[in-house]
Parts: C-alpha cells; structure tokens; sequence
C-alpha cells in the first residue's frame, strides 16, 4: 500500500507564502519594538503577537508603558489616518533541504516557493530563510502559519 504523503493545496501555498512574507516584515520589528537581543521566537510575547500579526490584527506597543494591546475592530478605525512606512528589508532567501536525499535548494524567491510546495511531500522537507535560525520542518512550519 502507497502512503500518499503531506501535501499542500495552491491555495494554502499562496497563504503560506504570504505569512512567511509578513513574519519576515515583522521578525526585525518584533525584535526592535521589544528590545529583544535574540531571535522572537524564543519570547512569549513576541509570538503571541507576530500570531495576532499573521491574523491580520493591528497592535499596538507602548514602550513606556511595558503594554501591548490587540486593537478590536472598533478600534481599528482610529487608526485609518496613519500611513504605514514599508521596511527597508530586502527580499527574502529561501532554502529548502529534502531530508531522504541530503540535497538543498536555494536560494529561491517566495514565488518559486509558492510553485514548489505542492510538489513536495512538506513531512520530507525543511525550510530555511534569511531571519531564523535555522532550517523548521515544512510539514510543522504550515501547522503553524495556515494551520
């Protein structure tokens, strides 16, 4: 019997690649905003937010006030008159490494990412990029991103 393995959809790869996208924005923010000395992943907080951030939500953080709050949509219209400046962050280096065949891939864009990940079996493949610390298994990196 032929296990089909872990697969992603178009679709979810264009959500996929567009949280990756926004989580890359936010990484040196986060760490930044928070004065962190290390990656944002190893901070509660930090992941609590860059969470509400891939969901789309706006926050606010008060450095003065050690506070962070997620605005609720009745809030967000305060905030219709701000204009947010894009980070001067080049674009990002995707490295993908098959763990059966010990090979890499990379760098490649998001755009040949997105054309690549329906192709893949996630569970067999790691994913790295300017940012993080090293390579997280594809099949846990969409769990975390689309779910």
């Amino acid at each position: 019997m032929k296990i089909i393995g872990y697969t992603i959809t178009k679709e979810e790869a264009n959500l996929f690649c567009e949280r990756l996208f926004w989580l890359s924005q936010a990484r040196p923010r986060l760490r930044e905003t928070l004065e962190l000395d290390g990656d944002p992943k190893h901070s509660p907080l930090a992941q609590q937010i860059a969470k509400q951030l891939v969901l789309g939500k706006l926050i606010i953080v008060d450095n003065n006030k050690k506070d962070v709050v997620v605005c609720g949509e009745n809030r967000v219209k305060e905030f219709n008159n701000i204009t947010l400046l894009p980070a001067e962050i080049p674009e990002i280096e995707v490295h993908i490494h098959h763990h059966r065949n010990r090979t890499d891939l990379g760098p490649i864009s998001l755009l040949k990412l997105y054309d690549l990940l329906p192709t893949l079996n996630l569970e067999e493949f790691s994913l790295w990029h300017t940012g993080i610390e090293k390579f997280v298994n594809l099949a846990e990196l969409k769990i975390r991103l689309i779910g």
